[in-house]
């Protein structure tokens, strides 16, 4: 009795070899197949890119004193004099420690002729430039902060910029707008060429860069006199580009 369930037990398993042995044969063939169309799947290349502005909710003043003296350390102290006065006035309209902050201090000298007598050594002159960066988180206040600072002493304007203190979300919405793009033209490529558009091969992101808006106004009014500074922030872009690869 047990030599016959033995034999039982060993055809069994034969036959259960056998059997997956012609199942796999049998799939060996579709498997080429599939793998063959996936060889002659072809691709396509191709490019988006998206732009999205934003409204600006902060503002950015750089600005300076320079003097100028024979004496470095009189150009120094009158220097130190004015931007001490022109913080000061910049504190009375209402902007913190937190707001200002010194970007560079620097001092040269150069020489220049005696015009009085073309004999006489050139004269040593010692220039001092202090520069202040101030933040500015009401906008309706850019201008008067302008004007305040240089009736108080500022005697040089650099820039003024508007940004966007939080622009993540704007840089992935500029990046789902190039990838929306980007599947438009893919799309548009596979009707004219008679194919269907298939999944994402490879997506890169090739470019996101942001451009906050600057306004030279200060300086053009700055030497107008008695011109009050006029400043209107425009939109603030980011934009994004990748290139996507499609199957078809």
């Amino acid at each position: 009795m047990t030599n016959k369930l033995s034999l039982r037990v060993v055809l069994v398993s034969v036959a259960l070899v056998l059997l997956a042995g012609a199942v796999g044969s049998a799939l060996l063939p579709h498997t080429g197949a599939a793998a063959q169309e996936k060889e002659l799947q072809g691709s396509m290349n191709v490019s988006g890119r998206a732009v999205v502005t934003g409204t600006p909710d902060i503002a950015y003043i750089s600005l300076g004193v320079e003097t100028r003296n024979e004496s470095a350390q009189q150009a120094a102290r009158e220097n130190a004099e004015l931007m001490t006065n022109v913080m000061a006035a910049l504190k009375e309209l209402g902007l913190t420690e937190a707001d200002l902050s010194t970007s560079g201090y620097n001092v040269y000298s150069y020489q220049q002729s005696n015009r009085s007598d073309s004999s006489a050594p050139p004269i040593t002159y010692y220039v001092v430039h202090n520069r202040l960066d101030i933040t500015v988180k009401d906008l309706d206040m850019v201008g008067e902060v302008i004007d305040t600072a240089i009736g108080a002493g500022a005697n040089q304007v650099q820039s003024v910029s508007f940004d966007i203190q939080d622009k993540q979300a704007m840089q992935i919405q500029a990046l789902e707008n190039a990838v929306a793009q980007a599947r438009m033209k893919g799309e548009a490529l596979a009707r004219a060429a008679g194919v269907t558009l298939g999944g994402i091969k490879v997506i890169t992101e090739q470019n996101t860069s942001y451009i906050p808006y600057t306004d030279t106004a200060a300086l053009r009014s700055f030497a107008v006199a008695e011109a009050k500074t006029q400043i209107t922030p425009g939109d603030v872009e980011v934009s994004a580009e990748v290139y996507v690869e499609f199957w078809f």
